[in-house]
């Protein structure tokens, strides 16, 4: 099975040479490590704040960009005759990179979780008041079927609709667009990630943010937590009245480097068997990691997936959900 779309002529990874700060110029051709060796420019680099845009020129993602921290180009590779910053700038940026360098905890404390959770049943049954009296999923009386590629129109409007009534439609288009293109594109997700350990409901180990508005504006602590709450409250509802407690989960992954747990606020899984065998992909021989697994987990668990979410369904059918991270599963 073909998840994404891949380029049997690409050239071999010999005809480059490894991502380093000096490469780091605007315009520099460069491709992604990842299966597909997909491929973009250095957009622009902002040095003051430790980040660079990577415009994507190939595959499904072609035209979008993604904003990372500078220390991320060891995972790209460039062409052999890129152009080279001056050693000041390599300076700056390394700077920049030790200020960085260490990791921040947050531990999910069990007195906020209960806050939280309280937080959220309340939030849970308003939108069960508004699902019954405006859901266009329940007034056509549509089965969701948990095995099929695509989600419910009908579920995607609702949802479109509750965020609309609720005025957070913007930080549902942002989170639902950062999660499909990539979650580490920019500092969005990693504000969610900072707010969701303060709620209590997943720790977080990772870099502070080195965007300076990140908690500004619609970005600020208070309204992400509303929207969370919000968000968690509708995906419990709906899967209530549906009279669904827990999803049959699965994850495959195959990777060139070798095993090792990552810290992580989201897991990535889908309800496909099919779609985590791909992922898995066990007969590629350049892969040195692999595994797939299924889990059977309740939907308390779930923070967004592909059966409302419209963004998981434009491009890739991977009957995505989108998973609070529980240790246990140690991946």
């Amino acid at each position: 099975m073909s998840i994404h779309k891949y380029d049997d002529n690409m050239l071999p990874d010999s005809e480059f040479i490894k991502g380093e700060y000096s490469l780091l110029v605007k315009g520099n051709k460069c491709r992604l490590l990842d299966g597909g060796r997909t491929t973009g420019f250095i957009e622009e680099v902002q040095i003051s704040e430790g980040m660079f845009r990577w415009r994507i020129t190939k595959y499904e993602d072609e035209g979008k960009c993604w904003d990372l921290p500078v220390e991320e180009v060891i995972k790209f590779q460039f062409e052999k005759n890129s152009d080279k910053l001056e050693e000041y700038h390599i300076t700056e940026i390394s700077h920049i990179v030790n200020k960085y360098k260490d990791k921040i905890t947050i531990e999910a404390n069990q007195n906020d979780k209960i806050v939280s959770e309280s937080e959220i049943s309340i939030a849970k049954e308003k939108a069960i008041c508004w699902l019954k009296e405006n859901s266009l999923l329940l007034k056509n009386k549509e089965r969701l079927d948990l095995s099929a590629n695509e989600g419910s129109e009908y579920l995607y409007k609702d949802l479109k609709k509750y965020m609309e009534y609720l005025k957070l439609e913007k930080e549902e288009k942002m989170t639902a667009d950062s999660i499909v293109l990539n979650p580490n594109s920019g500092e969005w997700i990693k504000g969610m990630c900072i707010v969701l350990a303060e709620m209590g409901l997943v720790p977080y180990r990772g870099k502070e943010p080195r965007t300076k508005d990140v908690f500004k504006g619609i970005g600020s602590k208070e309204n992400r937590r509303r929207y969370i709450v919000n968000r968690l409250g509708f995906i419990r509802a709906y899967f209530q009245l549906l009279d669904i407690s827990s999803v049959a989960l699965y994850r495959g992954m195959s990777s060139e480097g070798t095993w090792s747990e990552r810290d992580r606020t989201f897991l990535h899984m889908t309800f496909s068997v099919e779609v985590a065998k791909a992922f898995s992909n066990f007969e590629n021989n350049k892969y040195k990691t692999f595994y797939m697994i299924k889990a059977t987990l309740p939907v308390d668990k779930i923070f967004m997936t592909y059966l409302e979410t419209s963004q998981m369904n434009e491009k890739y059918k991977e009957a995505e959900a989108l998973i609070l991270y529980d240790e246990e599963l140690k991946l």
